[in-house]
């Protein structure tokens, strides 16, 4: 708390009376950027149009995500929301905004593919989601990035090509 408060150049007593702990303020800290993240991406995706430019551009992201650090103290913050129920529920809520995030992303594309009704988005949501998720602890795991980034590229193309086999529901 000692260099956090020299590097922003407070008192280490305000840290302390206005976040209690180390944890407190790097829940308060990833929240805010948590929120300006979801931002961005909304309105990127809302700019790129197809669903194949918001995947390439999620994955660019992503890779940013993973290079900043961003990852890393999500996953660490995780890991204390296990024996730290608040901590728990500020991470639950982080992630349920990229899982609504992804939810929509994925019902676009189901509309843009001519298959809406065929296929919950929340499950198309939730399959994103997870391989996202999974890429990111295996890479704090295994620290080779470069698969996983090939891996939820090709991931992308094959939801194209499953979409262009399904029937489709509109004229």
């Amino acid at each position: 708390m000692r260099k956090i408060a020299d590097e922003a150049g407070v008192n280490q007593s305000l840290l302390h009376y206005y976040f209690g702990s180390k944890e407190n303020l790097m829940v308060e800290v990833l929240g805010y950027v948590n929120e300006q993240r979801l931002a961005q991406q909304r309105k990127m995706y809302a700019e790129a149009g197809s669903f194949q430019a918001i995947w390439d551009q999620a994955l660019e992201y992503f890779k940013e995500d993973v290079r900043s650090g961003y990852v890393r103290a999500l996953w660490e913050l995780w890991a204390q929301g296990l024996s730290n129920p608040r901590i728990k529920k500020r991470w639950v809520e982080m992630a349920q905004g990229w899982r609504d995030l992804v939810t929509n992303l994925a019902a676009h594309a189901l509309d843009e593919y001519g298959i809406t009704g065929q296929y919950d988005p929340r499950a198309v949501g939730a399959i994103i989601g997870n391989l996202y998720f999974g890429a990111e602890v295996t890479i704090l795991a295994f620290q080779d990035p470069h698969v996983h980034f090939e891996a939820i590229r090709l991931m992308g193309g094959m939801f194209r090509r499953l979409a262009q086999d399904v029937p489709k529901t509109r004229a």
